[in-house]
């Protein structure tokens, strides 16, 4: 086990609330047990040279890291990582007269999108890939927990995603995982990451056609898997991750043909498709299609808590996605 040093310690709180960003559904929503508690959450910084913060839903914090690191720096990427900075003013005037996100807008406008690497965004899209939300969300919880990194962050014991390294030594992990025929795609992604193929360095000034195209050169990675990364990974958001699911709901909420979605969409949100997108797997609890479609119908769109698992309550549903 890697023992992590404490670098920095202080509160997110005054520029939270300024903010309007409400930490605790930041921290919880799509979220496993080991990393939230209800309490406090841990947000993974750096997975190579490891480095995480313990956050507390008040907005304490502390960041611990293998190396010595500037806590200048490690506190600036915890903000990013949190969405601490990123205003959503656009975003939420669009959703608040919006008729799948209107609910949501009005009830969770503290939501910020919880970052993670990009190389952890691809693994994330390649297992939402032809699975429904708990079969994703099992395959990459038992891909963690397979893999069993671990770190010693003060008095808690952290557990952190595999490397591509890691996914290179022993890819028969991902097998045991149950990843079935996404594990090839996994274990190419992680050579083009340990490559120098793939590099969120490489992809940062690119446009967002131009880094879409650059993961899409990955063979296993197609369009909506790239996006998810994309809004995971780097926080561009241009390009919706549109599959059936998104096609048939917008198509009945919006009264436009299925094929015409997307270029719909990406004009009612503009720089803010993909995240419009998570935003409404959030408020439909990413249900399968049929009862997402009934709750369209009957105007429920907000999250449900007693649905679980759910991206808002997958944290409190571990024994439900092992």
């Amino acid at each position: 086990m890697e023992e992590l040093r404490l670098v920095a310690r202080g509160s997110l709180a005054r520029d939270a609330a300024e903010r309007g960003v409400d930490l605790g559904v930041t921290l919880s929503v799509y979220n496993f047990d080991f990393w939230f508690d209800g309490c406090r959450g841990v947000v993974v910084l750096d997975l190579d040279d490891p480095c995480v913060a313990v956050v507390s839903v008040d907005g304490d914090y502390a960041v611990y890291c293998r190396h010595p690191t500037d806590p200048r720096e490690a506190v600036r990427r915890l903000r990013w990582c949190l969405g601490i900075d990123e205003d959503l003013g656009e975003f939420l005037s669009i959703a608040r007269s919006d008729e799948l996100l209107k609910g949501f807008a009005a009830r969770f406008s503290g939501w910020r999108l919880r970052s993670s690497s990009l190389w952890w965004g691809l693994v994330v899209g390649v297992c939402q890939q032809n699975a429904s939300f708990r079969q994703g969300w099992s395959m990459l919880r038992k891909l963690i927990v397979s893999y069993g990194r671990r770190a010693r962050a003060g008095d808690n014991e952290v557990l952190l995603p595999p490397r591509p390294r890691d996914v290179l030594e022993n890819p028969a992990v991902l097998t045991e995982a149950r990843l079935g025929y996404r594990a090839s795609t996994v274990v190419r992604i992680a050579e083009a990451f340990e490559g120098g193929v793939l590099s969120e360095e490489k992809l940062a000034s690119l446009s967002p056609e131009e880094i879409e195209g650059a993961l899409r050169s990955v063979k296993g990675v197609g369009s909506y898997t790239a996006r998810l990364a994309m809004a995971l990974g780097l926080r561009v958001y241009d390009l919706p991750p549109v599959d059936r699911w998104v096609r048939a709901l917008a198509s009945r909420a919006y009264g436009v043909p299925e094929r015409e979605v997307e270029r719909f969409w990406r004009g009612r949100w503009g720089r803010w498709s993909a995240l419009a997108v998570i935003a409404l797997t959030i408020a439909l609890d990413a249900q399968p299609l049929r009862k997402a479609l009934e709750r369209l119908e009957k105007g429920e769109l907000v999250p449900d808590p007693s649905i679980v698992p759910s991206p808002l309550t997958l944290w409190r549903a571990s024994d439900q996605t092992r």
